[in-house]
């Protein structure tokens, strides 16, 4: 019996030696992708990290602690970011981060006790208030927390209205109705406005998922990508429900509460490849002609591609946040939308889209709960400038 076991035990070993040579581990998905994310992070290639992060995503939290700092340039340590205000002074705001820090890291991480909890409670608190101080022509909303829980936990909106994200809401209308005409025609026959959505672009979606693995994918599409990635992706999710949706009696009431539940399943790469996809059929600027709402001119989403990638160090982020973000932060003038290309396709919906951000402006005025104004500033410092959708750096 034992001769039989050795003998079997041997010839396993010998099959398992011979896949070993037959698949070497260079062949091995994770371990390619593991070897070309530190390839990137040594040869500094921030566009092979952005395609990765929009792509696959970054495989492992121990691989984002290293990739997350470098593509937000955090990693010289030894260099301060500029800030606009004193880390003495409190911000008004701290109140409420105090009572929204104490509801914080209930979902996630799993089987947490009373003690961690309350340690994870102290750096998110830490982290907000930094910000807040850091930027205190900033203000803090609800929600904001909850992005940067996720930076808690895998490290060990801001502006004093919700006008950028409403516009960001209707443009989002827009795009149903370009991908799927018979699903737009029903919801807003129903009377159903695009704000069932709002926590889903506020806090890309770390308020609704509870999955920590989905959220940090989400979030590795988000930091490599325009800030408007959000509202691509929530209309993805939109979109990959139509048949549930068109099931539904067109009724307000039925079909918000339906859309407004983000499922906890949502297969997050597949929705991230289709956000990628709409991203590239509709561009930022592109779809803003379409839907005939600009954003403003100073909006992190119109920025991007010429502020923001062409960074390359911390030194750089600082001219460009001491140079140009502080001074419109602290600039009280009216924010200027920029120019759009009216067409003959998009003349027509002109009236639809500006009923649409009415509507939702009224709901702003009316709905203090859904809408809080009580913003919060940006994140873990450069957070706050460029991953959150804060006010310029990442609402419209």
């Amino acid at each position: 019996m034992k001769h039989k076991q050795r003998k079997q035990r041997k010839h396993l070993k010998k099959r398992n030696h011979q896949n070993y040579k037959e698949k070497p581990a260079q062949e091995n998905d994770e371990f390619q992708d593991t070897f070309k994310i530190n390839q990137a992070l040594r040869t500094e290639n921030y566009s092979l990290l952005r395609e990765i992060g929009r792509e696959t995503g970054f495989t492992s939290d121990a691989i984002r602690r290293r990739v997350w700092p470098f593509l937000l340039h955090c990693t010289d340590l030894d260099q301060d970011n500029v800030i606009e205000g004193s880390l003495d002074v409190p911000h008004k705001d701290e109140d409420q981060v105090n009572l929204d820090v104490i509801r914080s890291f209930n979902s996630f991480p799993k089987n947490l006790d009373e003690d961690g909890k309350e340690k994870l409670q102290k750096q998110l608190k830490n982290v907000i208030v930094h910000v807040l101080r850091s930027y205190p022509s900033l203000h803090y909303y609800q929600g904001f927390h909850d992005i940067c829980s996720v930076f808690i936990l895998l490290f060990d909106e801001m502006y004093v209205t919700m006008e950028p994200v409403l516009k960001q809401l209707t443009i989002l209308d827009t795009i149903i109705r370009l991908e799927d005409l018979e699903l737009y025609d029903f919801i807003t026959e129903a009377g159903v406005l695009p704000y069932y959505c709002l926590s889903w672009v506020i806090t890309w979606c770390s308020h609704d998922l509870e999955d920590l693995d989905r959220i940090t994918r989400l979030f590795d599409l988000f930091l490599c990508s325009n800030p408007f990635m959000v509202v691509y992706f929530a209309a993805a999710v939109v979109l990959s429900r139509r048949d549930q949706v068109l099931a539904l009696p067109c009724e307000t009431s039925t079909i918000h509460s339906f859309l407004t539940k983000l499922p906890k399943d949502i297969d997050v790469d597949s929705l991230c490849q289709t956000a990628c996809g709409l991203e590239e059929t509709y561009s930022v600027f592109e779809i803003q002609c379409q839907s005939t709402i600009a954003l403003d001119e100073v909006s992190a989403i119109n920025r991007f591609e010429r502020d923001w990638l062409p960074m390359k160090s911390l030194q750089s982020l600082n001219d460009t946040i001491e140079d140009h973000i502080i001074p419109i932060l602290q600039d009280k003038d009216e924010r200027k939308p920029i120019e759009l290309v009216s067409t003959a396709s998009n003349k027509q919906h002109v009236h639809q889209s500006k009923s649409i951000l009415q509507k939702l402006q009224q709901l702003d005025k009316k709905d203090a709960f859904l809408y809080t104004l009580l913003t919060v500033g940006a994140g873990v410092s450069l957070v706050a400038m460029f991953m959150s959708n804060s006010d310029l750096i990442r609402y419209g």
